[in-house]
């Protein structure tokens, strides 16, 4: 009887053993599995290494790929085999404070196997396993990301440069070129009153010529001055029917000279400098005058759209039109699609209207409108935007 319980008693400690060990070996398994789909065979480049030897202790596929090396022959590799030198020293400066935070984000630059270096962002958590300090990372490339960010600085150096050299240009036509188109008016001028006795009708005429072009090139000067120095408050709440009713009482004249008909609608409050919004609608409502048919009844409307944060506005007049070729570079500086002699000005109005518009983060474009004329569009930033 004791040799058939102790029997028994070994039999059912083995069947136990034997059950623990597959449910421990089960258990193992699926941790295997866990970890393979963790680190192994996760997406995201994963590499951990010990913090006092600098060892790697293992590296999965994603980091191969991204460093172009076979991850598995990484591995009891020096972490500064895949870094350049100043990486290394600074990555020899951080230890102490790696050893001590769980946690931080840097961003490294790595060594590529073909030569590049890499821009890589680096997430790190620090841990013990069996004594020893070891430090999990996910590598990112922000490579393309860095370039862009550099690429968009020098940019803006560039223009930050061309600005002042805008304002250099401004300072020197408003005051070093605007002083010799004085002294020719007046000698011009002076040349004309003391000898007008003896001058005959055509050289008074070529006097009136001389001085007509000398007072239209200071016209356009002032106007390259607007367009090169002209400057604002931030943008605030506007009503742009206060805006409109100033900018038709300007234009009252020319308006009453044409027999045209403007029709407003209700427009809303946006967030832009007054006199800057004035400056667009003022041009394009003189536009919509001035290229007029001369057969039809001149007819403007200006109207306004909610495209959410911003505000569409829209001047739509029944003239002569603008081909499809022409609708970009009618916003170029001194750009004019008719002779002077057929409509006055000096092609700056449609530019300065487009620097105002920009000034605020907005665009303006122009379309046809139906039945003929044209439609000029431009975006405003809503007073709540």
């Amino acid at each position: 009887m004791q040799s058939w319980k102790g029997l028994f008693f070994v039999l059912l400690s083995s069947v136990l053993i034997f059950a623990m060990g597959a449910f421990f070996m089960r258990a193992l398994a699926a941790s295997e599995y866990r970890y393979r789909s963790l680190f192994a065979d996760s997406p995201e480049a994963l590499v951990i290494y010990d913090l006092d030897s600098l060892l790697i202790v293992d590296a999965n596929a994603a980091v191969g790929r991204l460093l172009g090396h076979d991850s598995t022959a990484m591995i009891d590799r020096l972490v500064s085999d895949f870094m350049p030198q100043p990486t290394t020293d600074a990555l020899t400066r951080s230890l102490p404070r790696l050893r001590e935070l769980s946690q931080s984000t840097a961003v490294w630059r790595l060594r590529h196997q073909d030569g590049r270096e890499l821009d890589i962002s680096i997430h790190g958590q620090t841990y013990l396993e069996k004594g020893r300090r070891l430090r999990q990372v996910l590598l990112i490339d922000i490579t393309a990301r860095v370039r862009a960010e550099t690429e968009l600085l020098r940019t803006l150096d560039e223009l930050a440069s061309t600005n002042e050299r805008m304002r250099e240009l401004g300072h020197a036509i408003s005051h070093d070129l605007q002083e010799p188109l004085r002294q020719i008016t007046s000698f011009v001028q002076l040349l004309e009153r003391r000898y007008a006795d003896r001058l005959d009708a055509e050289a008074t005429q070529f006097i009136g010529y001389a001085v007509e072009g000398v007072a239209r090139l200071k016209t356009l000067l002032a106007d390259v001055e607007d367009f090169t120095v002209h400057t604002g408050p931030q943008p605030e709440s506007v009503a742009a029917n206060a805006v409109i009713d100033t900018v038709l009482n300007d234009l009252e004249r020319s308006i009453d000279g044409a027999h045209a008909q403007v029709a407003v609608g209700g427009l809303p409050r946006v967030l832009a400098d007054p006199r800057r919004l004035a400056v667009v609608f003022h041009t394009l409502l003189d536009n919509a005058v001035k290229f007029r048919r001369p057969d039809v009844p001149c007819e403007i409307v200006i109207s306004a759209t909610d495209e959410g944060r911003d505000w569409v506005f829209r001047v739509q007049d029944n003239g002569i039109g603008i081909e499809p070729e022409f609708r970009t570079s009618v916003f170029s500086l001194f750009r004019r699609l008719h002779t002077r002699q057929r409509i006055p000005g000096n092609g700056t109005g449609l530019a300065l209207a487009k620097k105002m518009v920009e000034s605020w983060g907005g665009r303006i474009w122009v379309e046809a409108a139906p039945g003929g004329g044209s439609v000029f569009a431009f975006t405003v930033p809503g007073a709540d935007a």
